[in-house]
């Protein structure tokens, strides 16, 4: 006994204009960080900018708050944009974890906030700010410093997934 089975095939694609969050890439350590790293340095920006007086903005004589400052809102900005990249496209966060970018760029950020960050603590420690804002630029450092282990952790997460281990 036999019998005929025919099989019919329907492609049917839709296209939308809606915008897709990849919140799966927030559950993963390497989406954690960044998004800790984000959070940290809006705080390290907020807390500068809410105790920053318009006349006391002499660089020159305080170059450790702003080299400091421009490495936090540097690193700021551009981990921002790498976490909304890796939201916005479900296979961007894969992808980029497996160059070298995330390393380099992680390594980098590391160097450069442990840097400025120990350059802020020894100036406020040496007691070249006024008292207003002393106690708001060493909490600042102390928030780099723990932005910087942030990224150091991040970057061994990229090493390992840049090598597959």
């Amino acid at each position: 006994m036999s019998h005929t089975v025919t099989v019919t095939r329907t492609t049917t694609s839709t296209t939308t204009s809606a915008i897709i969050l990849n919140t799966g890439y927030l559950k993963t350590a390497p989406g954690l960080l960044k998004l800790a790293q984000v959070i940290l340095g809006a705080v390290i920006l907020g807390i500068y900018i809410y105790n920053s007086n318009d006349y006391q903005h002499n660089y020159t004589s305080h170059r450790p708050i702003a080299f400091f400052i421009s490495i936090a809102t540097t690193f700021f900005l551009a981990s921002l944009l790498l976490l909304l990249s890796c939201l916005i496209s479900i296979s961007t966060g894969a992808i980029i974890a497996k160059t070298t970018f995330e390393f380099i760029y992680h390594g980098g950020a590391f160097l450069f906030y442990i840097i400025a960050s120990c350059i802020l603590l020894y100036d406020v420690n040496e007691g070249r700010y006024n008292n207003y804002n002393e106690r708001s630029y060493y909490i600042i450092s102390v928030l780099g410093l723990i932005n910087s282990i942030l990224y150091i952790v991040s970057a061994v997460f990229a090493y390992k997934s840049y090598k597959g281990v």
